[in-house]
C-alpha cells in the first residue's frame, strides 16, 4: 500500500467519523442493508434495538399496503365482489381477516352508506345488473346494531322496501345496490347468515 492509498483511507475514515459523531450519551440505530448499524454511545447489548427497529419496519410496510376503496371519516372501507353468490357471513369474517386483519364493516350513517353505495356500483361485475354484500351489522329484536352490539339509529330511506323485517331468523345485514342509481329494488335488509351473497365490505 504506498503513501496516496494510505492518504486515501485515513480521510476516508476521518470524514465517515466525522459524519457520524454524536453527542455523548445518544445511541442512533438503523438498518442498513439488512443489517443494524449503531453509531454514537450504545451500550445495549441484547437485541432490543433490532427488534424495535424491525417491528417499526414491518408496520410501515403494513400501513403501506393497505389500500382503502373508500374512506370515509378517517375509516378505510376495503369491499370485495365476486361474480356470483358464493360468500356466506362466516366467508365474509374470514375475508376480511386475511386483508390486514380487518372485519365486516359498520355503515355508519347515510353519508357513509351512499359512499359505499357509489363504489360498489362501480364494481358491479359485467353481465350483472346488481350485487348483495355483506356488512358486520345485525339487525336483532327490532334493533339494528354495530359489530360491536352496541344500537344504532339509521335514516328509513337506506332499507330496502319493506325490511327490515322482525323474522328472529334473519339477524345479519347486508347492502344491496343496483347498476340504475334510480332503481327502487336496492337499499339494506336483514337475511339469514348461512345464506350466501356476492362478497363483503371489510373495514380496516
Amino acid at each position: 500500500m504506498d503513501f496516496v492509498e494510505i492518504l486515501f483511507y485515513l480521510s476516508l475514515i476521518c470524514g465517515l467519523l466525522a459524519e457520524v459523531k454524536l453527542p455523548a450519551g445518544v445511541c442512533r440505530s438503523q438498518i442498513v442493508k439488512g443489517k443494524l448499524v449503531q453509531v454514537g454511545d450504545c451500550k445495549k447489548d441484547d437485541g432490543s434495538d433490532i427488534v424495535r427497529l424491525i417491528k417499526k419496519s414491518l408496520d410501515e410496510k403494513k400501513k403501506a399496503e393497505i389500500k382503502c376503496d373508500v374512506i370515509y371519516k378517517s375509516k378505510c372501507f376495503r369491499i370485495v365482489v365476486y361474480g356470483r353468490n358464493n360468500v356466506t357471513f362466516n366467508d365474509g369474517k374470514s375475508i376480511c381477516k386475511s386483508m390486514n386483519n380487518g372485519k365486516p364493516a359498520n355503515i355508519y350513517d347515510i353519508a357513509d352508506y351512499k359512499s359505499l353505495r357509489t363504489h360498489l356500483r362501480s364494481m358491479i361485475p359485467a353481465g350483472r345488473s346488481w350485487v348483495e354484500i355483506w356488512t358486520g351489522m345485525q339487525y336483532k329484536n327490532n334493533q339494528l346494531l354495530l359489530s360491536s352490539g352496541e344500537p344504532i339509529t339509521i335514516a328509513t330511506e337506506v332499507w330496502y322496501s319493506g325490511y327490515p323485517t322482525p323474522d328472529a331468523s334473519l339477524t345479519n345485514v347486508v347492502v344491496d345496490v343496483n347498476k340504475d342509481p334510480e332503481s327502487a329494488t336496492q337499499g339494506m335488509y336483514n337475511e339469514q347468515p348461512s345464506w350466501t351473497r356476492h362478497g363483503v365490505i371489510c373495514e380496516m
